[in-house]
């Protein structure tokens, strides 16, 4: 199903992509608006979109079964959260690859629901400093310029 047009980003000039999953086929987004990127503006390889599409699915198994709140609940965190999980793994491949033709961030899981959650401050990846991101709606985001990691905080 196409993404109706009032959910596809219309910035003027091309700002940084996301790669964040979503319940679309398609897991890109504008960093500044939030809003899916249409992907034939990106000119990326069918073998690359393919992969992307993919990854999508994959990651989205494990967030549907963290979504269930059943008994797979807290492994299922645990892999979304983890750097050294497949899914963050070859998430942060795609973004390294989608990085050749435009800025691309990845989209960092956390549950801020959780009873235990703090905000970060370092990066979940190679723990250097965040910075704040500054996006088109004010959203409380930050990066890590190191490797292009997003985070809601």
């Amino acid at each position: 199903m196409p993404t109706l047009d009032y959910e596809t980003c219309k910035c003027g000039s091309r700002p940084p992509v996301v790669l964040q999953s979503h319940f679309t086929n398609n897991p890109i987004s504008c960093a500044d608006c939030n809003l899916e990127v249409d992907l034939n503006q990106l000119n990326l390889s069918e073998d690359l979109v393919e992969r992307i599409a993919q990854w999508n699915s994959f990651y989205n198994s494990f967030y549907i079964i963290w979504l269930d709140s059943g008994e797979y609940e807290k492994w299922a965190k645990e892999q979304l959260s983890s750097a050294d999980s497949p899914v963050n793994k070859r998430g942060l491949t795609l973004r390294d690859e989608i990085a050749a033709s435009i800025t691309c961030y990845y989209w960092w899981f956390i549950d801020n629901a959780a009873a235990e959650y703090k905000p970060f401050t370092k990066c979940p990846n190679c723990f250097g400093q965040l910075t704040k991101y500054a996006n088109k709606y004010n959203v409380n985001t930050h990066i890590c310029g190191q490797c292009n990691i997003i985070i809601a905080t």
